[in-house]
């Protein structure tokens, strides 16, 4: 009788306890999650960082106390198995997830911690459910895709291929938008290797994720051109349905495992098309759109486009509806409010105020009750109420058709980012004075813009400017004159005090094509077999483990509209994990910190990080090497022909010119507007192939404006030289100009733009490497400027465009 007792009291305190830690102090009271399988967590804007926080609580409650395994974000669904895969064969470390997780949260410090956490947890698992992919399906998708289908014998022709890595991998399918034919063969050849991947037997996850993402990706072309083609579709309504498939398909492979979602609340919602349109939610989009245009301008939506996206949302079948019809009481989907605060909106790179909610509103209510934080179960409600769920924008509907809770929080603040500590990094400096001089053309005495400055026994360079001139410091050694087509010279540099000229004489063996064979030894090569060997021979000529190496990085902006050159420059030390071969994001492997920065303006400020130098990851972008979207590795794209050989540094150098066959971000790296022309020339080694200059033009589509309905036009040049430093080749220069010209609807000339992205080399390392820690995309990140920095007492500064037009 007496253990009876005891077993009856412990089985009393047992239930006392379960009950104090599941209902009073959980965040999930009122609702019982260990009898759910999917928990939708959304949120108001993709800026929310009181959410965020909140989020990361319920997601370690949920896993801790209810088995949840599995969180699967609103990402790209083959991004993140491949992340997973990468880090369970120890391939990556858990910092992987950075790249397969949308850049929003992974900036984020709760991010951050949420990887921590995994990596003391693994049995949890990160997925992600968007047909949107991204890095890592960019990187890799095609090569698992061509493994699978060998591995299954199914047969796909090399054009096919091709047009899938452009349309599916690359997004680069305009023409096809406008050209039924191209469109109708590509619908076909696509729903042909559909057919053959449905017949194949599907006995492991990765074959399984893969046919998936196959499917969601083609339904995302599907989408993009119905787009371009204006086909009437309401919001979403296409990627919603396929994200509810990809989330079905996860839980599907997954049978045992409990889901949460994080993503946007409009996505997880129900039954939205049941809100009622009210002159009070036209009020509130007309104030925060006069917010907007007060810290953004007229590049955003209008109030008449919002409004007509608001009435729009009539149509809207989201995701979370379509699940809650298969699901239904399995799944609770939760969406999240505030009264007051802010948050960040990504449309527009600003911090914003919440606006006050209506007084019939369901965060009024609760800011009267006094409530700072709770969940809210919507149930047994039959009225209508306004709430501010979905982007901070007033609805009136029954709630309860749309979402089962909302979880309230009395006042937002924007994510707290990742903070590096430039403060604590070594400084670069380069002492004693510097050499300055021009270089010029002893025939002509026209100066030579671009030629390699170089110490002959150090990884110190440098490179003449658009005007000849060039400054380096002076290291008492060898310095080393070259430049394509040119004799190369050398001075010492110990008695220099004074600016010199170097004059450099044109090669007398530079030849003209089909004069001279390079070699007897050696067969006359074709343009196009030049290119595949400097392609083959990138392992070779360039470096493949990690190294670092600093730039002066310059940007510049002149507008006729002041003629004011305005300008930021910097000296950034830069760390490439894995060395120099291509990549379609070749950003996700480099890492920097800025030593040095001056300005001599404040539109480079850091409420957007991307602007001035802040810009350094797109420009390496346009890299011939790094690169995959040029013409070395989109060859196919360009007609190639050679242009003769011509000298430098004592060796042979083929001169080939490529015109744009088929003009696209496939073959360009520049998106939408896409390219309508684009042509060049690459110089590389006869020797052993390597690519020792670059030249490429690019013209761009015309596209109107949103808001004022100005028409801008676009040329691009880049120019990229690199240069050989103890028998490896890195960048010695990377010049990327863009020509933006603006006129009226009427095609009234109105003012020209001019942007100019100059990197310069400065050194090079390849033994004692630093590691750094700062992605190259955050570069400028709660960067913490040096009032004075005496780095540029010595330096003139110099932001002149060099840049003319016939406009002006």
């Amino acid at each position: 009788m007496k253990s009876i007792s005891i077993l009856l009291s412990i089985l009393i305190l047992s239930i006392i306890s379960t009950s104090t830690l599941f209902s009073q102090d959980s965040l999930f009271k009122d609702i019982s999650p260990d009898e759910l399988e999917i928990i939708l967590l959304g949120e108001q804007s993709h800026g929310d960082g009181a959410v965020f926080d909140k989020k990361f609580e319920m997601v370690k409650e949920l896993h801790k106390n209810y088995g949840y395994n599995l969180l699967v974000f609103e990402s790209g669904m083959y991004d993140n198995f491949k992340a997973n895969e990468l880090y369970q064969n120890k391939q990556e470390n858990i910092k992987i997830f950075n790249q397969s997780v949308g850049w929003l949260y992974t900036t984020t410090e709760v991010f951050q911690e949420l990887l921590n956490y995994l990596e003391t947890h693994p049995e949890m698992k990160i997925l992600g459910f968007d047909s949107q992919e991204s890095n890592l399906f960019e990187e890799y998708f095609l090569d698992d895709f061509k493994t699978l289908c060998s591995k299954n014998r199914i047969e796909v022709s090399n054009e096919t291929y091709i047009e899938i890595e452009k349309t599916m991998v690359a997004r680069d399918f305009e023409k096809y938008a406008f050209n039924k034919k191209d469109s109708t063969d590509l619908y076909n050849r696509i729903n042909a290797v559909i057919e053959k991947l449905d017949q194949i037997p599907k006995n492991d996850i990765k074959t399984k994720v893969i046919v998936q993402t196959f499917k969601s990706v083609f339904s995302n072309l599907d989408f993009g051109l119905k787009s371009l083609q204006k086909e009437k579709i309401a919001i979403q309504n296409p990627r919603d349905k396929q994200m509810a498939e990809n989330l079905i398909f996860i839980k599907e492979t997954f049978p045992n495992e409990k889901i949460m979602g994080w993503g946007a609340s409009y996505h997880f919602a129900n039954k939205l098309n049941q809100f009622e349109y009210t002159l009070e939610t036209e009020s509130f989009i007309k104030k925060q759109i006069a917010i907007i245009d007060s810290v953004q301008g007229d590049s955003h939506t209008s109030a008449e486009e919002e409004i007509a996206q608001i009435k729009e949302l009539k149509y809207a079948v989201p995701m979370g509806q379509i699940l809650k019809e298969k699901y239904g009481s399995k799944l609770f989907s939760l969406a999240f409010s505030s009264y007051e605060g802010l948050y960040y909106d990504f449309s527009v790179q600003q911090i914003i105020p919440i606006l006050q909610p209506p007084l019939k509103s369901i965060e009024s209510d609760f800011k009267n009750k006094s409530f700072k934080s709770d969940l809210y179960v919507l149930d047994d409600i039959s009225h209508q109420f306004y709430s501010s769920a979905l982007g901070y924008l007033p609805l009136s509907a029954n709630w309860e058709n749309i979402f089962d809770g909302i979880y309230y929080i009395e006042k937002m603040y924007p994510p707290k980012y990742i903070e590096y500590d430039n403060q604590n990094t070594k400084t670069l400096t380069f002492e004693g004075s510097n050499i300055t001089g021009s270089i010029i053309d002893d025939d002509t005495s026209k100066p030579i813009n671009y030629a390699d400055v170089y110490y002959s026994d150090l990884s110190i360079s440098t490179i003449s400017n658009a005007k000849g001139r060039f400054s380096i410091p002076n290291k008492n050694s060898y310095l080393v004159f070259s430049s394509i087509g040119y004799e190369s010279d050398s001075i010492s540099t110990k008695l220099l005090t004074k600016p010199i000229n170097i004059r450099l004489e044109k090669s007398k063996d530079d030849i003209v094509l089909n004069e001279v064979v390079v070699s007897a030894a050696r067969e006359e090569l074709s343009a196009e077999e030049i290119i595949k060997k400097a392609r083959e021979n990138i392992e070779m000529n360039y470096i493949q483990r990690p190294y670092n190496q600093s730039f002066n990085y310059k940007v510049i902006t002149y507008s006729t509209k002041d003629s004011v050159n305005k300008g930021e420059e910097a000296v950034i030390e830069t760390y490439n994990k894995k060395g120099i071969n291509g990549s379609v994001r070749p950003e996700n492997n480099i890492y920097a910190e800025i030593h040095h920065l001056r300005t001599n303006t404040d539109i480079y400020d850091k409420k957007n990080t991307l602007n001035g130098v802040g810009s350094l990851w797109v420009v390496l972008n346009r890299d011939i090497i790094l690169s995959k979207t040029n013409v070395l590795y989109r060859s196919g794209s360009y007609d190639l022909q050679k242009d003769g050989v011509l000298n430098y540094e004592g060796q042979k150098v083929y001169k080939i010119n490529f015109t744009n066959k088929s003009p696209g971000s496939y073959s360009t790296g520049y998106g939408y507007p896409a390219p309508i022309a684009s042509s060049g020339s690459i110089y590389i080694s006869s020797e052993n192939f390597a690519v020792l200059k670059y030249k490429h033009d690019i013209e761009r589509a015309e596209y109107e404006t949103k808001k004022t309905k100005n028409l801008v036009k676009q040329n691009h040049s880049i120019v990229q030289t690199y240069k050989n430093v103890h028998g490896k080749y890195f960048f010695n220069l990377l010049d990327v100009s863009t020509n933006t010209e603006v006129f009226s609807p009427k095609h009234e000339y109105l003012y020209s733009i001019f942007y100019k992205n100059n990197l310069v080399s400065n050194d090079i390392e390849t033994n004692a490497v630093k590691t750094i820690k700062r992605p190259l995309t955050e570069l400028k990140q709660d960067y913490k400027k040096q009032l004075t920095d005496s780095y540029w007492n010595d330096k003139p500064m110099d932001f002149q465009s060099h840049i003319t037009t016939n406009k002006i």
